[in-house]
């Protein structure tokens, strides 16, 4: 309009005034169209380095950056489940990749299921998961932790007619604020491979 109005008052014609608004409107349009692809492209770029492509959870990164959010945000406790499936490569090897797939897949959902939306529920890689669960004490993560490994247990997953019999060993930690984030993971690793080691299919802290 302003335009218009300056044009007009020095005598310019306004067909031609509205000719360049249209045209300034249409090349607008154009860089504001390039604008928006542009932060999907980048928000696509960052979703897809922090998740893992077959489950949709987060991956390592992704584990990590949530757990560096958490740490950071005040939270009285900070929790850690590590969660291993047992017996993993006999299902691979017995039913093959595909089954095994199926598997992670129904594992994820039950998490994703399981999990409250401020939890970070990931995929380490291969049959490893963790959870991040803030404001949860010892007693309350155990038993968060048994809700999970009993889910787990209750999945359908099958091969041809063949129901799996799906188990997994939890180890559980609550962060110590004194303690690095890499000697808090690796305190729910020795804690999951105490439950390994009393015979999988439990949960140990």
């Amino acid at each position: 309009v302003v335009l218009g109005q300056g044009a007009t008052a020095h005598g310019g014609r306004t067909d031609d005034v509205v000719s360049l608004m249209d045209y300034l409107y249409r090349k607008m349009t154009i860089v504001l169209g390039l604008v928006l692809s542009w932060r999907q492209q980048v928000v696509e770029l960052r979703r897809s380095a922090l998740t893992d492509p077959l489950t949709g959870l987060a991956n390592r990164t992704g584990f990590w950056a949530g757990f560096d959010h958490d740490s950071s945000a005040g939270h009285h406790d900070v929790g850690l489940l590590y969660v291993d499936l047992d017996h993993f490569k006999t299902v691979n090897d017995t039913h093959g990749h595909d089954v095994g797939d199926d598997v992670l897949k129904a594992v994820a959902g039950c998490l994703r299921d399981m999990t409250r939306y401020h939890d970070v529920a990931a995929r380490l890689g291969g049959e490893e998961f963790a959870v991040v669960a803030p404001n949860m004490d010892v007693d309350q993560l155990r038993k968060f932790a048994e809700r999970i490994r009993k889910g787990i247990a209750g999945l359908q997953v099958f091969s041809g007619d063949v129901r799996l019999n799906i188990t997994t060993s939890v180890g559980l930690a609550v962060w110590d604020k004194r303690e690095s984030a890499e000697d808090f993971f690796r305190r729910a690793d020795r804690h999951l491979y105490q439950a390994k080691r009393l015979g999988r299919n439990r949960v140990c802290a």
